[in-house]
Order: C-alpha cells, then sequence, then structure tokens
C-alpha cells in the first residue's frame, strides 16, 4: 500500500511518522504541564494569556535563532510547549 493511500484512508484514522513525530512530543509535554499545574484556569481569557505568553517565547525564539544566538531545536520545544497549550484550551472548551 501507498504511504498516501494510507493517509487518505477514509475508514480508519491513520497518522503518518511525520504526524506521529509532531503528535506524540505534543501530548508528552500536555501531560507535563497538566502535572506541573494541574489548575488550569476556567476563564478563557487567562488561558489566552497562558497560550500567548507561550507564543511569545517561540517568537523570541525565532528571532534568537535567526541571528544566531538560539538553535532550531529550542524553537521546536517552544513550539511543542505553545501546541500543548492550544490543546489544553481546546480541552477546556465550554461544551
Amino acid at each position: 500500500m501507498e504511504k498516501e493511500d494510507v493517509i487518505n484512508r477514509k475508514d480508519s484514522f491513520v497518522m503518518s511518522y511525520e504526524h506521529l513525530a509532531i503528535f506524540i512530543p505534543v501530548q508528552i509535554e500536555f501531560i507535563r504541564a497538566n502535572k506541573l499545574h494541574p489548575n488550569f484556569p476556567k476563564d478563557m481569557f487567562q488561558q489566552l494569556a497562558i497560550m500567548q505568553e507561550e507564543a511569545g517565547e517561540v517568537t523570541k525564539a525565532v528571532l534568537d535563532y535567526h541571528f544566531g544566538k538560539d538553535t532550531i531545536e529550542h524553537v521546536r520545544e517552544e513550539l511543542i510547549q505553545t501546541a500543548a497549550m492550544c490543546v489544553r484550551m481546546l480541552q477546556n472548551l465550554p461544551k
């Protein structure tokens, strides 16, 4: 079976190795953040502030990388942390 056939199948949920390499670290960070900070705010604006703070760290890491002061791995780490906070917000949306 071709790679595209596996990814595009409608009858089951299949994730490529490239996606797993992204989503597994996000899930690990999500679990770590929940343990470290179990009392995530209920207020969406407070949640947004937390997520935006993480996004600001991505901005700083990208700038530092661009000017040779940091590594692409640090950019990746900050993106993973931001993605985990996005997942946390999604999980806490009103039903």
